[in-house]
C-alpha cells in the first residue's frame, strides 16, 4: 500500500472544515464526523499499489482490502472508547461501506464477517490463561487470521515470516491512521 498522505485524504469533495482548534500545543483541524469518515473510507479503500497487484492473487488482494478497512474500524473502536464523538464517525464510516458495497455489488456481509474474525484474533490475548497469555500478542493472532485467508493453498501452513509481516501491516496502518485522525477535532 501507498504511504498514507495526509493531504490528499483530506481534500474530500464537499469537506468542510469549519475551524481550527489547538489542543497541546497543536493545531487541530475541526471537522464534522461524515466528513471525517469520508477520509477514512478513501483511506480503508485505497487501491493496493501496482507491484501488489501484480506480485498477488485476487484473493490475496480482497483480504488486504478487509485488512485495510478493518484497521480503520479499530482504531475508531479505540477511539470511540474514550471521545464518543468517533461513535457517531464509526457509524458513518459503516454506512460508507455499505453504500460502497452496494455500488459496486461487492460482499457487505464478507467484511462483516472478516472484521469479527479479525477483532477476535486482535482480541485473543484476553481469551487465554497467562502461561498462553505470554506467547500470544495481538498482532500475531490476527496475521494468523489474515494469512490464513489470504492464502492460495490449502490446507493452509502457519508461515512465520508471512504472519509476522501481516501482523506489521496492521499495526503499522493503526499508526498511520492514529496520526492522521490527531489532526482533528470531530463536531
Amino acid at each position: 500500500m501507498e504511504n498514507l498522505d495526509a493531504e490528499r485524504y483530506r481534500k474530500v469533495e464537499g469537506q468542510k472544515l469549519t475551524n481550527q482548534s489547538e489542543t497541546n500545543g497543536r493545531i487541530r483541524e475541526i471537522i464534522d464526523a461524515s466528513s471525517l469518515a469520508e477520509v477514512l473510507l478513501q483511506f480503508g479503500f485505497a487501491p493496493a499499489s501496482q507491484g501488489l497487484v501484480q506480485e498477488f492473487s485476487q484473493q490475496y488482494l480482497d483480504e488486504l482490502l478487509f485488512l485495510n478497512l478493518f484497521s480503520v474500524d479499530y482504531v475508531l473502536g479505540k477511539m470511540s472508547a474514550t471521545q464518543s464523538s468517533f461513535t457517531f464517525v464509526r457509524k458513518h464510516y459503516y454506512q460508507g461501506i455499505e453504500s460502497h458495497c452496494v455500488d459496486e455489488g461487492f460482499g457487505y456481509l464478507t467484511i462483516i464477517e472478516r472484521f469479527e474474525i479479525y477483532a477476535r484474533a486482535c482480541n485473543a490475548y484476553f481469551d487465554y490463561d497467562q502461561e498462553k497469555r505470554e506467547r500470544l500478542g495481538p498482532y500475531w493472532e490476527l496475521g494468523k487470521a489474515f494469512s490464513r485467508f489470504a492464502s492460495d493453498d490449502g490446507p493452509w501452513v502457519p508461515n512465520a515470516i508471512e504472519v509476522a509481516t501481516h501482523g506489521n501491516y496492521f499495526a503499522s496502518a493503526c499508526l498511520r491512521l492514529s496520526i492522521l485522525l490527531a489532526q482533528y477535532e470531530v463536531v
